[in-house]
């Protein structure tokens, strides 16, 4: 941003303020002038601020010598142009372009010539007398023709963009301070000069000596080549394959439903002896074909119960 006599000015370029290199002031004719970074296709506005110095101003703009309007402001605040009314309701917005023609610039007025690749912004301190009619539209395809250079770069005017409707009315002025000469013309309290070029070009000069700057994001690093395996095709399905088997139930897992562990002593199994009872001792008695008679039952063979009772 550049400031002088209370206004600053500065210039932005597809919408970031544009850095400023070599800023340089004259005392004597109240100019503040320094190089500025033009990208071609890229749009740019000029803006600029009074601190408050409580006079009405109103403001030229010339592109490479073509003048264009400015705009008023009463004693302080800040605006901005950003392009050239070519219709009520419409505006061709500043844009840097990239020279194509050597021969565009035959016939441009040597105002123009001298001032290729400036931007100049001219601050006058007025007295509003009355209102008159709006300013006439501008036809730019002549300010374009007029402004054309043998350069990298120029300044020009793209489509036609839609704009807030322009006030059918101005104002008719005159100068606040005395004219220090006889001349009629209002004298001009502070300008700014923005010169403008390539990147490469204020490289080359020494005027901008940081380097490019860095991306945020590092780049993408590129892939290696990785071989290729090449295997056997896979063969094809059946044309009406078999529908798949319903999966078998599985029975519900128990987590050790018997646990195998060594019986304690206190739950170790004891196994017994039982004795078995003995056959007797007394033979058996024998009392003809038919019955014989045992000591440890009280039947007899023929199936009678008479109890047999031995003589003494």
């Amino acid at each position: 941003m550049l400031t002088h006599r209370g206004f600053s000015a500065w210039v932005v370029v597809d919408g970031s303020p544009a850095k400023e290199y070599l800023t340089a002031v004259s005392s004597n004719s109240n100019q503040v002038s320094c190089w500025i970074e033009g990208i071609p296709n890229k749009a740019f506005s000029i803006h600029w601020s009074d601190s408050g110095g409580k006079v009405d101003t109103c403001s030229f703009i010339t592109l490479d010598g073509v003048l264009v309007p400015g705009r008023f402001l009463l004693g302080s605040g800040a605006t901005f142009r950003s392009g050239v009314r070519t219709s009520k309701n419409t505006e061709a917005p500043f844009v840097f372009k990239q020279f194509q023609h050597a021969t565009d610039n035959v016939g441009t007025p040597s105002s123009s010539k001298a001032e290729a690749g400036m931007i100049t912004l001219k601050i006058k301190r007025v007295d509003r007398v009355s209102s008159r009619p709006a300013n006439l539209y501008q036809d730019v395809s002549k300010l374009s023709e007029a402004g054309q250079r043998q350069g990298a770069i120029c300044t020009g005017f793209g489509e036609d963009n839609k704009s807030y409707e322009q006030s059918p009315y101005t104002w008719t002025i005159k100068g606040h301070d005395p004219s220090p000469s006889k001349s009629k013309k209002i004298a001009t309290h502070v300008s700014f000069v923005f010169r403008y070029r390539t990147r490469e070009f204020l490289q080359t000069q020494g005027i901008i000596t940081e380097p490019d700057p860095v991306p945020d994001t590092p780049p993408i690093p590129k892939r290696v080549p990785v071989r290729r395996i090449v295997s056997a095709p896979a063969g094809a399905a059946p044309p009406t394959p078999s529908p798949t088997p319903p999966l078998r139930p599985q029975k519900p897992y128990i987590a050790a439903p018997y646990p195998l562990r060594r019986p304690t002593i206190d739950t170790r199994r004891i196994a017994s002896w039982r004795p078995t009872p003995s056959a007797s001792s007394q033979p058996l008695s024998y009392y003809g074909p038919k019955s014989f008679y045992s000591p440890d039952s009280s039947t007899t063979r023929d199936g009678s119960d008479s109890e047999y009772n031995a003589s003494q």
